[in-house]
Order: C-alpha cells, then structure tokens, then sequence
C-alpha cells in the first residue's frame, strides 16, 4: 500500500493472477489511520503463498491489495479523481495501432515512392 512517487493518490494495477484471472490493485500513497479505517474490508495482505501457481502470477506478490471487483467502491470511499473507469476510457479513446493499420500505412509508403 505505499508508493509516495505518486503525486495523486490512486489505485494502481500490482498483480495479475492468471489462475484465476483476477487483477489485484494497491494504493499510490501511504494512508492516514482514517482512510485505512474506511477501506480495510475491501483490502487484505497478500504473500506469494495466497496464490495456486506464481508461474502464473504476474507483478507483485506481497502487499495490501483489492480486487478489481472492489476498486470503484474502495474510489469513492477515499475521494480518487483520477479512477481507473476515467483511465480505461481514456486508453480507449487512443487505441494503439493494430497490425492492419500499419500495414495500411506501409502499402500507402511504399505507393507513394512508386510513382
């Protein structure tokens, strides 16, 4: 649950557990005694031994997290502007370029010498 590098507190994505296909997040900052109060619930400690296959699990193993069934909730209760909902739209929004949009940009390269 603490990482200060942060400048506003939100929930990053830590671990991915492909055995079960959840996503489990942390906190950007260290908490006061009061926003650990109202989020405790929807968090608990995790250690490499809570997951079925760590050749399966991707990020980190050992820390405070919830699940990403808990993170809109665990938002509002501590006031998070910046939320995942308004970041997934955001990378939507931009999608990168698939492998067709490239290569349409290759053909239109390669026309354009051509001539």
């Amino acid at each position: 649950m603490i990482n200060n590098d942060e400048e506003e507190l939100k929930l990053k994505l830590s671990t991915l557990d492909c055995n079960t296909s959840t996503k489990y997040y942390q906190v950007t900052q260290t908490l006061n005694e009061n926003q650990k109060h109202k989020i405790k619930s929807y968090f608990q400690y995790m250690t490499p031994e809570d997951f079925d296959n760590l050749d399966n699990v991707a990020g980190k193993t050992k820390g405070w997290m919830c699940k990403s069934e808990d993170v809109k909730k665990v938002e509002e209760l501590l006031e998070i502007t910046e939320t995942r909902e308004k970041y997934n739209s955001m990378f939507n929004k931009n999608p990168r370029k698939t492998t067709n949009a490239i290569e349409n940009q290759i053909e239109k390269i390669a026309l354009s010498f051509s001539k």
